[in-house]
């Protein structure tokens, strides 16, 4: 009955089917919506993800494949339950919509939970991670390594 669309992004792999398990079949959820919302969060778990090249961040310590799908998985489907509590009144009959109502919302809850969990398991926490190695963009300031750019004291 559905298709199964496949993102492969640095060697992820998140398809509708995934989400749709995940939700339990939802009636009324697009396909569409949901290979959009997969696009749209696999671009930002590829940005927020620390990554080996970062200061402190090995290969043994950056997450693995595994961990950001599954931070695309629960944000998509908190995207999707978000976009069927907001339809669920033109999907199901009348005498339906407060059972499932509920339900979705009492999903939702629950992976909004396990979604920001997943994510600060794949991001810097509070964003001190910075690149070893100089850039063409850097700041003015000192090349002496006794003496970091835009320091105050000088040696």
């Amino acid at each position: 009955m559905f298709h199964t669309t496949t993102f492969q992004v640095t060697q992820m792999a998140v398809t509708t089917t995934q989400i749709r398990d995940l939700l339990n079949r939802p009636r009324g959820l697009n396909e569409a919506t949901i290979t959009e919302y997969i696009t749209i969060r696999t671009a930002e778990v590829n940005k927020k993800a620390r990554v080996a090249d970062l200061f402190g961040v090995t290969s043994d310590n950056a997450p693995t494949t595994a961990l950001k799908e599954s931070a695309i998985k629960m944000m998509v489907c908190v995207d999707c339950l978000r976009v069927l509590v907001d339809t669920v009144h033109s999907v199901f009959p009348e005498v339906e919509r407060g059972e499932a109502d509920i339900r979705f919302s009492t999903q939702l809850r629950s992976f909004e939970k396990q979604a920001l969990e997943a994510i600060r398991n794949i991001e810097e926490k509070g964003g001190s991670a910075f690149k070893v190695k100089a850039t063409a963009t850097r700041a003015g300031g000192t090349t002496d390594s006794a003496e970091l750019s835009g320091s105050l004291n000088s040696t």
